[in-house]
């Protein structure tokens, strides 16, 4: 007769429940690198979204904020004036104000030509009148670019411009 203390090896049911936990973990590790691989080009679009953000403020911001238009000389409103766009040759926008309700579907170089491989990114911009400190209303504008990334994810960034009295 054998006594316990002989047996060696496992049963059938033993080796049944240690499969049954490694396909386990396996499957939530194979299910686990499918999400991030999935998730993996996301970091490049919100990049790319800020990038056009960015590169929108910083042209609204180069642009001289005054009292009055620096062509005409006459008082400046808070919209391009008749004629005006961004990619005019002869009457491009000239005041951050001009460039309130501007929107593009597919982002273009500020004299119009459409920049390959971002055909589905859109992008917004809203000037409203901002007071700042001891800076009046009427003499802070708030400038807000909201960009569209291809999956429908949108990032807004702010710029703050003063016109000060000379």
């Amino acid at each position: 007769m054998f006594s316990a203390t002989n047996q060696r090896g496992v049963t059938l049911i033993e080796v049944l429940v240690c499969v049954l936990i490694i396909s386990a973990a396996l499957a939530a590790i194979v299910n686990l690198l499918a999400v991030s691989a999935g998730n993996s080009g996301d970091p490049l679009i919100r990049r790319q979204s800020l990038a056009i953000g960015q590169a929108l403020i910083q042209e609204i911001d180069t642009m001289p904020f005054s009292a009055t238009d620096p062509r005409t000389g006459a008082a400046e409103g808070w919209s391009p004036e008749a004629g005006e766009t961004r990619s005019s040759a002869t009457t491009p926008f000239d005041d951050p104000r001009d460039y309130t309700g501007y929107s593009e579907n597919g982002i273009v170089t500020p004299g119009g030509t459409a920049i390959a491989g971002l055909s589905q990114y859109s992008a917004s911009v809203t000037v409203s009148q901002q007071a700042m400190g001891n800076i009046p209303a009427a003499s802070g504008a708030l400038v807000a670019v909201t960009v569209t990334a291809p999956g429908g994810e949108s990032f807004t960034m702010y710029s703050f411009r003063a016109m000060y009295a000379p």
